[in-house]
């Protein structure tokens, strides 16, 4: 019995109307069966669709992150570039501020005779960072290590700095002694700070390519 059978007993041309079910059976299974086929092969080709759209913009995504990574290196490579000549310069000057301090009666001297003191913080003086300003906002490309030391040298350098703006020359001379200790103590923070911006800007200069080592810049601005 074929679905033919099944729907003809009911054509126009039939001698009777009576419905085979059993032919109707048979056809609603294989429409139900091509229906299930059809089925699968569309859900087939839309999984496969679903899964190069997924693997497409896995690529793109691991795309747009490699760009955003190397746009980040690029920055913080910049930005050593840009203060390493100047932080090795001033951990130069410093240490050769230090070695003045560290000098034999240098305590006394400092104390007493204004001459001296004029020359220490005239040296002082002479240093500034005047890259700071135009990194400030990009400080946070580079690691937190750094970048902590670069801020902390910059701040303990003005302390200092500020110590000469406020001497009015009625200083008492335990006032000076103190002034001088501090000195002593906090320049060569402020000198390891800067060598470790320092490092890490010679390792960048070098991943770059671009020129021989900046800490050889720093004696040509050495006053001896």
């Amino acid at each position: 019995m074929s679905m033919v059978n099944a729907l003809s007993q009911c054509w126009w041309l039939g001698k009777t109307c009576v419905p085979e079910w059993e032919a109707w059976a048979v056809a609603a299974g294989v429409a139900a069966v091509v229906t299930t086929a059809i089925l699968g092969v569309v859900t087939y080709r839309l999984g496969m669709a679903a899964n190069r759209a997924s693997a497409a913009a896995v690529e793109i995504a691991g795309f747009q992150a490699e760009k955003q990574a190397y746009r980040e290196e690029s920055e913080r490579l910049l930005v050593l570039v840009q203060i390493t000549a100047e932080v090795s310069s001033n951990a130069g000057l410093l240490s050769h501020l230090l070695g003045l301090l560290s000098q034999e009666n240098s305590e006394a001297a400092f104390v007493t005779d204004k001459v001296f003191q004029g020359r220490i913080f005239g040296r002082l003086n002479k240093l500034s960072f005047p890259s700071r300003e135009s990194v400030r906002d990009r400080l946070h490309y580079l690691d937190r290590k750094t970048a902590a030391c670069f801020v902390r040298a910059i701040g303990m350098f003005e302390l200092l700095q500020s110590g000469d703006k406020h001497r009015d020359g009625t200083e008492t001379q335990d006032e000076l002694r103190v002034g001088f200790r501090a000195l002593r103590a906090t320049i060569p923070w402020i000198i390891e700070d800067l060598r470790v911006v320092e490092l890490e800007g010679i390792a960048a200069v070098n991943r770059l390519g671009i020129s021989k080592d900046p800490a050889t810049l720093q004696a040509a601005n050495v006053d001896s």
